[in-house]
């Protein structure tokens, strides 16, 4: 099991991403669960609907398509983006998907989805990114008891669905959230490891809202499950530095049990970087994809 230093702070630096983290942190909000408070959640509006799909591009750059899944789990629609990278239309090959929750949030400066969108292409990652829309039920989705339901749509429905239309690679899925979509992603591995099998191979969790119920009883499942047999799978929480603004301490907690319990085939990380609420997604996300894709 590899472990990252709690105390490990990394400062996003350059003229951008000042400019970027002011907006940020107006976005974020106050309050926070340090000293016992209510669960620092991000607001969320929804992004406008996705233009219809561009045709196939013969030079291979990148394009971004739009789709639906109807989940019969949950009973609602999903509206999803889809970005697929440069070479994907003049290629045979598979490639790794990054399931983004909240897909369809206006996080600063463009939209969660283009955000990550634009870590991929500057960073030059070959992934598939699927924004994952319906922002405005993630306090049902993303809570107990809705997010088995919403588990279930995920691991059941949506996976199959995009693995069975897009040239996706089962051997890496990673799912991804901010808030209480950090914490759905959190619930999604206790939820399966509890049952013994994963579906996502990594899970980004970033400033998780782990403070709600359910938190600790799913933990301890995955551990009656897992406790002597190897997990295979890679949970990157990260969090900002406030006690007050941020989920530092319910991210924290949830690190500590997991190291705790000392995994076999386990990699726990945690990063604290000094940003906003919000503003943690994008320096996480992309500290993320360096290492995941090295």
């Amino acid at each position: 099991m590899q472990i990252s230093a709690p105390g490990c702070f990394r400062a996003w630096r350059g003229l951008a991403a000042a400019a970027l983290g002011g907006l940020l942190v107006a976005a974020c909000g106050g309050g926070g669960d340090g000293g016992g408070g209510a669960p620092l959640i991000a607001a969320v509006v929804p992004a406008a609907p996705g233009t219809p799909p561009t045709p196939p591009a013969s030079s291979g750059a990148s394009r971004t398509v739009t789709d639906s899944v109807a989940s019969r789990n949950v009973g609602v629609t999903y509206e999803l983006s889809i970005y697929l990278p440069p070479s994907y239309d003049t290629s045979d090959k598979r490639f790794p998907v990054i399931y983004a929750l909240d897909g369809d949030a206006t996080y600063p400066p463009a939209g969660r989805f283009q955000n990550l969108k634009a870590i991929l292409e500057r960073r030059g990652v070959r992934a598939i990114l699927v924004g994952i829309g319906r922002t405005d039920r993630r306090a049902i989705d993303f809570t107990a008891p809705g997010y088995v339901a919403y588990h279930a749509f995920l691991a059941g429905e949506l996976v199959p669905y995009v693995e069975s239309k897009y040239r996706a690679d089962p051997s890496m899925r990673i799912l991804t959230g901010l808030s209480l979509g950090g914490s759905m992603t959190g619930q999604a591995l206790f939820m399966e490891g509890a049952t013994g099998t994963l579906t996502f191979t990594h899970f980004l969790s970033f400033e998780g809202s782990f403070q709600q119920s359910g938190t600790d009883e799913l933990a301890g499942k995955m551990y009656d499950t897992m406790k002597d047999r190897v997990l295979p799978a890679t949970l990157i929480l990260a969090r900002c530095s406030s006690t007050t603004a941020c989920n530092y301490d319910a991210v924290g907690k949830v690190y500590a049990d997991l190291q705790a319990r000392r995994y076999a085939g386990f990699t726990l990380v945690l990063n604290t970087y000094d940003t906003s609420h919000v503003g943690t997604d994008l320096p996480a996300f992309e500290d993320s994809m360096a290492m995941i894709f090295k």
